[in-house]
């Protein structure tokens, strides 16, 4: 199992631009993107072969704006952004690197919760384990 913790808000795919000169991504998602990237090559030395499992946490920071109670009794974040264009954009950033294609990828474990903290927590693991 490799773990990667990504201390940075959880940003989604966007959809990509088009203009007159072709497609392409916002900065701040390829920045991201480029990131995560180079934080998975110091943990990795070569991509995974075959079939590859990923377990993702996306943490969200409680607002400061809530009352105590409200902080206390809600863990899950239900807002936007949509899990499945956080997780288009961990396998984005990943694809490559911790594995040669995202065709690899069997199996996804998601979720988004709010905590003390911001980031994404990836686990990838060979097979299903």
């Amino acid at each position: 199992m490799i773990n990667i913790w990504y201390p940075v808000k959880p940003k989604p795919a966007p959809r990509p631009r088009v203009t007159k000169r072709g497609t392409y991504n916002p900065k701040d998602y390829t920045d991201w993107k480029k990131g995560l990237s180079f934080l998975a090559k110091t943990k990795m030395k070569n991509p995974l072969e075959n079939e590859i499992c990923l377990r993702i946490d996306f943490f969200y920071e409680i607002p400061k704006s809530w009352s105590t109670k409200k902080k206390e009794s809600t863990k899950w974040h239900t807002n936007k952004p949509d899990i499945d264009n956080l997780i288009k954009s961990v396998m984005d950033g990943l694809n490559g690197i911790a594995y040669k294609d995202d065709s690899q990828v069997i199996s996804i474990q998601a979720r988004k919760q709010y905590a003390q903290f911001t980031g994404v927590k990836i686990e990838i693991l060979r097979g299903i384990e």
